[in-house]
């Protein structure tokens, strides 16, 4: 993981737009991207590039209580595990620009998001590449996460 950015570098923006979407990000330069291009991206427009200044994961949650009543993060997991849960929150893609990647960058963003999920009492589960075939399958991730993911690695 960089020496120069950590996970106090990450921000959760929330979609006001579209409650329980959202994503956890680390701007490199400038401002992070506006919500409507990113929308237009999600929705499959090829015509919209990957922001070169932001890497994110995006998630979108199915609720169990009102998204209002969630907490900012704590810095300590719970362990509830998925029996218990609020909801889920689905992981469905991470970005790291070219120029950004292989510095441990999404696993910082990936990890505030479990430790955001954690703390508000959700599940999660992940149609992302990076989450199901890299982060989940380091044995130290594995091992501190398995009690709020919905599926076994």
């Amino acid at each position: 993981i960089s020496a120069q950015m950590s996970s106090s570098d990450v921000k959760h923006l929330a979609d006001p737009s579209s409650p329980g979407a959202g994503r956890f990000t680390l701007v490199f330069k400038g401002k992070p991207e506006p919500w409507t291009k990113f929308r237009k991206r999600a929705s499959g427009e090829k015509d919209v590039p990957e922001p070169e200044n932001e890497a994110y994961v995006a998630y979108e949650i199915r609720f169990f209580i009102d998204p209002y009543e969630l907490e900012p993060p704590k810095r300590k997991a719970n362990t509830i595990g998925v029996e218990r849960s609020n909801g889920t929150m689905m992981l469905w893609h991470t970005y790291v620009p070219e120029s950004q990647r292989g510095k441990g960058i999404a696993e910082i963003i990936v990890e505030e998001a479990m430790e955001w999920a954690s703390a508000n009492f959700l599940s999660v589960d992940s149609s992302c590449s990076y989450v199901n075939e890299t982060f989940m399958k380091r044995q130290h991730n594995r091992q501190r996460w398995k009690h709020i993911m919905i599926r076994d690695y």
